[in-house]
């Protein structure tokens, strides 16, 4: 992944509050609001194996301005990965040929990918589970049934977490 430096920008730096936004208040009631982070110009990679996870995923990583590309196992996301940059990626664990652990473990040896963040998002919810991940090199760990405000926490970590 390309690095921000002089005279470039980072997906980080563009992620922001829209202005007039406010979180709610603890304890307000709860009603749609609009999405409070922005990540127009900012490409995650789901990869997922269920269809109906894969774009429940690109709904909400849409709704903040990203780009979502979607991709069925971690065969799939090695050749998508050779055609764009992505700034993120969202990676179930069960998977048909490629799991998650095996892609993992592939992008974390190559030199172009190895810092890119990896949230694993998965049905495995042990601390046992948690703990393989991290090991494994993941930066997050989401366990299904993923709802938009645990997605949106973990897009806001990441995003704000690491400015350009």
């Amino acid at each position: 992944m390309e690095r921000a430096g002089r005279g470039r920008s980072s997906p980080y730096a563009a992620a922001r509050r829209r202005p007039g936004r406010r979180r709610p208040r603890a304890g307000a009631r709860s009603q749609r609001q609009e999405p409070a982070l922005d990540l127009r110009g900012v490409t995650v990679l789901v990869v997922e194996d269920d269809e109906d996870s894969g774009e429940l995923l690109r709904y909400i990583v849409e709704s903040f301005g990203a780009t979502a590309v979607l991709a069925a196992d971690g065969e799939e996301a090695i050749r998508r990965l050779s055609g764009i940059k992505v700034d993120l990626i969202l990676c179930d664990l069960l998977m048909p040929r490629l799991d998650g652990f095996g892609f993992i473990n592939w992008l974390r040896r190559d030199p172009k990918l190895s810092r890119t963040h990896v949230i694993a998002v998965t049905a495995l919810g042990t601390d046992a589970d948690f703990k393989r991940t991290w090991d494994a090199g993941f930066n997050g760990h989401l366990v299904k049934p993923i709802d938009y405000g645990t997605v949106a926490s973990q897009l806001e970590r990441i995003f704000w977490a690491h400015p350009g």
